[in-house]
């Protein structure tokens, strides 16, 4: 999915599908969430591109990607990458990114989403600094 990010309460990121270089086949959409269609092995990835134009005091955010599934009634953990930021003096603009990636197996109706810890530090430029995606392989 592309850029145009938002988020909701929990930090999850919505996208917009239809923007920018995103394209989706064989996979539903939903919420900010891609929808396997098909069980398999997937190779699932998102990067987003994290700044502000100060930097108060040196902190860390968590940017994952997560599942949600018919089968079990919580948000299992995927991927998590814990991110620092704010490493230089205060006051000052910074930039980092985060990018997680790996193999998951997936049923039909599984759903999976990217979250930030730290919705607010997403910076969407376009659609190839912050993206989200999956395929089965």
């Amino acid at each position: 999915a592309g850029a145009d990010v938002s988020s909701q309460a929990n930090g999850s990121l919505r996208w917009e599908p239809g923007k920018s270089w995103a394209f989706i086949r064989g996979l539903g959409y939903h919420g900010g969430s891609l929808v396997c269609h098909q069980p398999g092995l997937y190779f699932v990835y998102a990067k987003v591109q994290l700044g502000a134009p100060t930097c108060p005091t040196r902190a860390a955010t968590l940017h994952g990607i997560h599942k949600r599934t018919p089968r079990y009634p919580g948000v299992l953990d995927l991927l998590v990458n814990k991110v620092l930021y704010c490493p230089q003096a205060h006051g000052t603009p910074w930039a980092r990114h985060s990018f997680v990636g790996g193999l998951v197996h997936l049923e039909m109706g599984d759903e999976v989403f990217t979250r930030v810890q730290a919705p607010e530090l997403v910076r969407a430029v376009d659609g190839t600094r912050s993206y989200f995606g999956m395929f089965m392989v």
